[in-house]
């Protein structure tokens, strides 16, 4: 009897072989660095009946939506103004949320108004300090906390009125 060899085995190992060298010299892919893609997605906040407070973000170029208050419990808007100029608490603090509106003398609460929405006008918010040197992102935060906090399914313009003027009406428009 001739010793015969049965191709099988020899045909597994030398795939077997091959397959190994391919996983040691991987894909072909090229490893990379971080890539930047820009700011993060717009976020949606759910609707829990409370307010929205707009911070500014940490690396201070756009703006972040932060939850506030309780189910079922509506805030005035000189409430959430007093927020905003408090400056973020708690998780949006420690995620280096800020704010770029003036800081208010402790135990000051007067001088913050606004007047009832009317769907022609909108709301006109009063506040104890000048407002036309704010910047784009301070005068977003108040406009964009009121618009969206004020009436329910309603984003509503906002007239700003400091000390110093009154702004042009303003509705709530972030950039992505």
């Amino acid at each position: 009897m001739t010793g015969r060899r049965n191709p099988r085995p020899a045909a597994a190992a030398a795939a077997a072989a091959l397959a190994g060298s391919l996983l040691l010299t991987g894909c072909g892919i090229k490893t990379t660095g971080v890539i930047e893609s820009g700011h993060a997605a717009k976020v949606a906040v759910p609707d829990g009946g409370g307010a929205t407070v707009y911070y500014v973000s940490k690396d201070g170029e756009h703006l972040v939506p932060t939850p506030f208050g309780f189910d079922g419990y509506s805030i005035s808007p000189a409430v959430l103004v007093r927020v905003l100029l408090d400056g973020p608490k708690g998780r949006a603090q420690e995620a280096g949320l800020t704010t770029q509106l003036p800081r208010m003398p402790e135990g000051k609460t007067d001088g913050f108004s606004s007047t009832p929405y009317s769907p022609e006008s909108g709301i006109t918010l009063r506040v104890p300090f000048p407002v036309a040197g704010l910047s784009q992102l301070a005068r977003l935060q108040l406009v964009c906390t009121v618009a969206v906090s004020s009436v329910k399914d309603v984003v509503t313009p906002v007239t700003l009125q400091g000390t110093d003027t009154t702004l042009p009406s303003a509705e709530c428009r972030l950039r992505s």
